[in-house]
């Protein structure tokens, strides 16, 4: 091997590393550095926005409602998801193909689309109400809506799939041996259970849990459609400064203080758990026995409560479909007459047919780009060999979990001076910025399964390295490559904040545009948008599950 050979290999990784880091330095660190700039110059002294925002009352309520609403998320999504959790590791094959199918679903499925199901069931006279009604079990219908119990509601529904998988890899980890012994040495179930799932589950508990606090905290959509001004969080102070207030330097400091809250939650998630392990829990050669190996009752308390959280889960993504064809001008159930108006909507109102079509065309944007650099950073980051691959693995997972409203921030004052804003390619970007971690995480676990020798081997027998990578790593990798490109997809088509910040009335995106309905408006259009996203979410889960079986 000659020095040439040597240097290549030393520098390749870095190389292909590069790209990324190059495009997170000039459109996510430097933007974010500017409203740390900010924060400090807009004010009349240098701290007058950060004194103004940890005195006054107005904002220490606001701190306090975010962490007061990120705490009780976390812990009722915590109760929510173990039965349900446990439940998926204890039962058949067959059922838990369902139940996987049940947690996927949502988990694929457009945040602001199930959010948007939650207004229309909780609304005065959406489906609960009704049913509630109709039952006898309540005389006026009860106020879901725009307080604190819709907030906890639909953040708790949103967030629940991030919790139900890692502890699902937790309980799939634990060795179902050591619950026999236990029953052998004369503990009784609930006593096994408490005595070792419990502390074993604890890992899963806590990463789970860390990401939906981290999550929550920044979170914008759903306290925005479904809560009052009493439930008023960080994010949408920061926006409100931003769009209505025109204060920078308000929004900047106000911004600068969830950053940094993030970023030590993120460091304590990183030090113990880290984000690439999150959804990957390790098979033991004994996983825990079906029907819980326990009592009757246990069977049954846990049957009940998996059941109940997998409707809390379905429901409302299911009761979409058939309230899209419904007659009625405005959102009901169930429908009195059936229709297609609204489908035709979509594709024939110039209003959301054009929402659409940039939608894919910022899609394809960030797709394109996030599948490049994140496939990249992958093979660099595996082959690399140094004490900061850790620092490295952390800077290019970290717009994972930087709020997107601190992301929408900084781009607009990088876009605004050089044209980027209104712009498809400018959105693009941005979401590709959002979306390449998803692509990273997911090649980076089809690495570990890439034999590097048979790599060797091939550029030993004289392939050049994009030969081999065509011929041999290609095929091996791609499952990571088509799961990374739906996330990236999912993640741009998705997104409403970056849109809301970047774009004008003629670049407005499809999520943008049900946003406004759901928040301005009741058209129905809204409802036929939503059933036709879950069907395609239906179509790709269920296409990703054939596959993943037959191989």
């Amino acid at each position: 091997m000659t020095i040439s050979d040597l240097n290549w290999k030393k520098w390749a990784p870095l190389i292909a590393l590069a790209p990324l880091i190059i495009l997170l330095l000039l459109l996510f660190v430097w933007p974010i550095a500017g409203i740390f700039g900010t924060s400090f110059t807009e004010g009349e002294t240098m701290f007058a926005p950060y004194i103004h925002a940890l005195g006054s009352e107005v904002y220490r309520q606001t701190f306090y409602n975010t962490l007061e609403i990120a705490a009780l998320v976390t812990i009722g999504t915590i109760l929510v998801s173990y039965p349900l959790a446990y439940v998926m590791a204890t039962v058949s094959p067959s059922m838990l193909r369902i139940l996987t199918f049940v947690v996927l679903l949502p988990f694929w499925t457009s945040a602001l689309v199930r959010t948007t199901a939650w207004v229309i069931l909780l609304q005065r006279r959406g489906v609960v109400n009704v049913s509630l009604e109709s039952g006898g079990l309540i005389d006026e219908p009860i106020s879901f809506l725009y307080n604190f119990s819709g907030v906890l509601i639909g953040m708790i529904h949103v967030l629940m799939p991030f919790m139900v998988l890692p502890l699902y890899g937790a309980f799939r980890s634990i060795d179902g041996r050591l619950l026999q012994a236990a029953k052998g040495l004369g503990a009784g179930p609930w006593r096994g259970f408490v005595k070792i799932v419990l502390p074993l589950s604890a890992p899963g508990v806590a990463a789970g849990g860390l990401i939906v606090f981290m999550t929550s905290i920044g979170y914008y959509i759903t306290p925005s459609l479904m809560g009052g001004p009493r439930q008023t969080m960080i994010s949408q102070m920061i926006a409100y400064h931003m769009q209505e207030q025109l204060d920078w330097g308000m929004a900047s400091a106000l911004a600068v203080i969830l950053l940094i809250v993030i970023l030590i939650i993120f460091a304590i998630f990183q030090r113990y758990f880290g984000f690439d392990k999150i959804f990957s829990g390790q098979d033991t050669g004994e996983p825990l026995p079906r029907g819980s190996n326990g009592s009757k009752l246990q069977r049954t308390v846990f049957g009940i409560s998996a059941g109940l959280a997998a409707f809390f889960l379905i429901a409302p993504v299911l009761v979409i479909i058939p309230m899209s064809v419904s007659e009625a001008p405005f959102i009901n159930f169930p429908p009195n007459a059936l229709t297609l108006e609204w489908f035709d909507n979509l594709f024939f109102d110039p209003r959301w047919e054009r929402a659409f079509y940039v939608s894919l065309q910022v899609a394809a944007i960030a797709v394109a780009l996030s599948l490049v650099l994140g496939t990249s950073a992958a093979i660099g980051l595996s082959r690399l060999n140094s004490k900061f691959k850790p620092i490295l693995e952390a800077f290019v997972l970290t717009p994972l979990i930087i709020p997107p409203i601190i992301v929408a921030v900084g781009l607009y004052g990088l876009y605004a001076p050089i044209g980027l804003l209104g712009s498809k390619l400018g959105l693009g970007i941005a979401h590709a910025l959002i979306a390449t971690p998803f692509v990273f995480i997911s090649v980076r676990a089809s690495l570990r399964s890439f034999d590097q020798n048979i790599e060797l081997a091939a550029i030993g027998l004289g392939a050049s390295w994009m030969t081999m990578f065509q011929l041999v790593m290609l095929p091996s990798i791609w499952p990571g490559l088509a799961a990374g490109s739906i996330f990236a997809f999912i993640t741009s088509f998705d997104d409403v904040i970056l849109a809301i910040f970047l774009t004008d009335i003629r670049s407005r995106t499809l999520p943008r545009v049900i946003y406004e309905g759901v928040r301005y408006d009741t058209d129905p259009t809204i409802v036929a948008v939503a059933a036709i996203l879950i069907f395609v979410a239906m179509a790709v889960l269920i296409t990703n599950l054939i596959m993943e079986r037959r191989k």
